[in-house]
């Protein structure tokens, strides 16, 4: 468990899987997300049983410290021990809690495991040009755009831009 002010990162566990096909389904939610298609608890639990056999990836769901009520969870992913880097992302915060500053706690969260128990050098992101607000939240972690990869992603009947942003231990 990763313990933070208000709230803390436990691991996901097969009881989650209904709570993430419905954010995972909600279109405010998956709108923001690189795949687009709906999503069953069936293929929920083939993805889960296939990441308790990666060592690269960590998933975690966010849960207030004082009732244990999900608001959110968070991921590290592609991480590559030789040059120390891992991919941040699965960013999602619960309908009913957003606006709390939950995703800025979550952020700094693994943002501190990744650097200080990890030992990782850099950690990046992708994420829609047009999601302002997540680009807002990232930029207050400290992460900086590196780059734009252009009409990347097929969503809403058109292509669109992906940021790609980054934070360096050093920058924390």
């Amino acid at each position: 468990m990763i313990v933070g002010p208000r709230i803390q990162l436990r691991a996901l566990e097969r009881s989650d899987l209904a709570l993430l096909v419905g954010w995972r389904n909600d279109p405010a939610i998956y709108r923001w997300f690189f795949e687009h298609e709906p999503l069953s608890l069936a293929r929920q639990e083939v993805w889960f049983e296939q990441l308790q056999q990666k060592r690269e990836e960590w998933l975690w769901l966010a849960e207030t410290r004082d009732e244990q009520d999900v608001v959110g969870m968070i991921g590290l992913s592609k991480v590559d021990w030789r040059n120390r880097r891992a991919e941040m992302g699965r960013l999602i915060v619960s309908p009913g809690h957003r606006r709390h500053g939950y995703a800025r706690e979550m952020g700094e969260l693994v943002l501190n495991y990744a650097f200080g128990h990890l030992n990782l050098h850099r950690v990046t992101l992708e994420v829609f040009a047009e999601n302002t607000a997540a680009i807002a939240a990232y930029t207050h972690l400290g992460f900086r755009e590196e780059g734009c990869l252009r009409q990347h992603v097929f969503a809403d009947g058109r292509y669109q831009d992906v940021l790609l942003m980054a934070k360096i231990q050093p920058e924390t």
